[in-house]
């Protein structure tokens, strides 16, 4: 990025009612039918509030297999200086990102309903370096999640309602459509609806991203065969031409001394190149998202005196990438994307300036839609 523009300001949504206005207009019709609702407008999202600081996933659930098993494609896990790319030498022309806010609207008895809002976008960047979100490309989705299938009248006839202002989600079903065990126990469970209506708004947003990327893929890409896209987040798939980067590093593919080599990684290092191997037939969560793939972690920033995780992030590519030559070149791509730093985003260590950049134009979008909620 040669410049730092002022993110343009992509208001789609100003003939759309913001939620409050939606959620009045809702709120007039529940107490019309005399459908007792608690009030939690003023609780805040959930990626803010309770329990919404750490990890979604058990942090004491072990993969099915343990250690996982990876093929080391370039030898045993050591650590290889990058070199930045120059100026302008980044293959990389497009950014993928989404951005989400889930908010507790109401509680009926013991049941959360939650709304999950998010945005999603492809930024475009010329050979000049002008940024820009191409209209075609923005996604935005209202989902509204709570258990429907209960039996209680007053939830069924608030689905019916609430069917004509988003989609509605169970989050008592798993990422493969089946339906938990225990559903009716877990009904009544106030925590862990919560836990499950944050971890499937994170769901329906990469699904929106993965739509948006195999879109890149099949109708964007043929256009500029030589262009590179960088995605915020894990690949679903092999996609020629694309990038991962993920931030959030809840899986160690890496034990004993090969893990101190990646928590010791310099700044501007990587490591050598790996793919993870399935050893199950069952869908292991580690290993469905990343199969296949080439994956490498870098360091961007320097790390002295901080948490040994500080500006870590794995790069995931299809697995066609698989020469040093081709990683390096990548990763030396992914530094240059760095700069200018976004110090003014607490996440600065392990964010792309694009990515950045695009997340502040779909928070600008979401801000719209949530004027005037209780914050």
């Amino acid at each position: 990025m040669h410049a730092v523009p002022q993110p343009q300001d992509f208001s789609s949504t100003a003939m759309t009612p913001t939620l409050k206005t939606n959620v009045g207009r809702i709120q007039g019709m529940l107490d019309r039918e005399r459908i007792g609702a608690n009030d939690m407008s003023r609780s805040g999202s959930l990626e803010l509030g309770i329990g919404g600081g750490g990890v979604i996933e058990d942090p004491s659930r072990l993969p099915s297999v343990w250690p996982l098993t990876i093929e080391r494609i370039e030898g045993r896990i050591a650590a290889r200086a990058v070199a930045q790319a120059m100026p302008g030498a980044s293959r990389f022309r497009y950014f993928l990102d989404g951005s989400q806010q889930t908010l507790p609207v109401w509680r009926i008895g013991l049941v959360p309903i939650v709304v999950g809002l998010s945005a999603v976008g492809i930024l475009e960047r010329d050979d000049a370096g002008a940024p820009w979100l191409a209209g075609e490309t923005f996604g935005s989705k209202q989902s509204w999640i709570f258990p429907l299938e209960t039996g209680r009248p007053d939830l069924k006839r608030l689905a019916e309602i609430l069917n004509h202002f988003g989609d509605l989600h169970d989050p008592l079903y798993d990422r493969h459509g089946r339906r938990f065990e225990h559903y009716e126990f877990l009904a009544g469970h106030y925590g862990k609806l919560v836990y499950n209506s944050r971890d499937l708004a994170n769901r329906l947003r990469a699904e929106q991203e993965d739509h948006l990327l195999t879109h890149w893929r099949r109708d964007i890409s043929p256009l500029a065969s030589d262009a590179w896209i960088a995605v915020d987040g894990r690949l679903s798939e092999n996609v020629p031409n694309a990038v991962g980067l993920v931030k959030d590093l809840q899986t160690q593919h890496l034990v004993g001394d090969e893990a101190e080599t990646l928590f010791n990684l310099p700044q501007g290092h990587r490591t050598t190149a790996f793919r993870y191997v399935s050893n199950t037939d069952t869908s292991d969560e580690a290993g469905t998202v990343s199969e296949g793939r080439t994956m490498w972690y870098m360091r961007l920033w320097d790390a002295s005196g901080m948490d040994a995780r500080h500006s870590l992030v794995r790069v995931e590519a299809a697995h066609e990438v698989c020469t040093t030559e081709q990683i390096d070149e990548i990763s030396g791509w992914l530094l240059a994307e760095r700069i200018p730093r976004a110090r003014n985003d607490p996440r600065w260590p392990t964010l792309l300036y694009p990515i950045h950049y695009l997340e502040l134009i779909l928070k600008r979008h979401l801000a719209s839609l949530t004027a005037g909620w209780p914050s």
